[in-house]
């Protein structure tokens, strides 16, 4: 599968912005509730240890300090299907994630949805705003 062809194509079908950076990076704006708009930030790279395309999905929540109550993240990440909270660049990030080869569209779609509401309601949730 071609993930930016992919990405770009289900931008336009949710009425989102599709922006490309380069051959295996691109971002979708998806549209929220609430006239909401949350950035997803797809990568394809070859997995270090296994050589297979991955498929890496981010979403930025907030700025990682230390009055994010960690405990309560890992508690609620585990109700979560696709995604989980990493750290990244020091910030607190939605991240899905899988071998491209054994992702459908169909995933792709429920796995970008779900890393970019949970990011804008935890980002909510956290900071009491809208930030990214």
């Amino acid at each position: 599968m071609d993930y930016q062809k992919f990405a770009k194509k289900y931008a336009a079908e949710i009425n989102g912005d599709f922006n490309e950076y380069d051959d295996s990076q691109s971002v979708i704006v998806i549209p929220l509730a609430d006239e909401r708009y949350q950035a997803v930030q797809g990568r394809v790279f070859a997995h270090e240890k296994t050589g297979r395309k991955r498929l890496q999905l981010k979403s930025t929540v907030c700025k990682a300090d230390e009055k994010i109550d960690f405990r309560n993240l890992l508690t609620h990440g585990a109700e979560f299907v696709y995604s989980r909270f990493i750290i990244d660049d020091g910030f607190l990030r939605i991240e899905a994630a899988g071998f491209l080869d054994s992702l459908t569209e169909e995933r792709i779609k429920e796995m970008i949805q779900e890393a970019g509401n949970l990011a804008d309601e935890w980002e909510l949730k956290i900071t009491g705003k809208d930030i990214f």
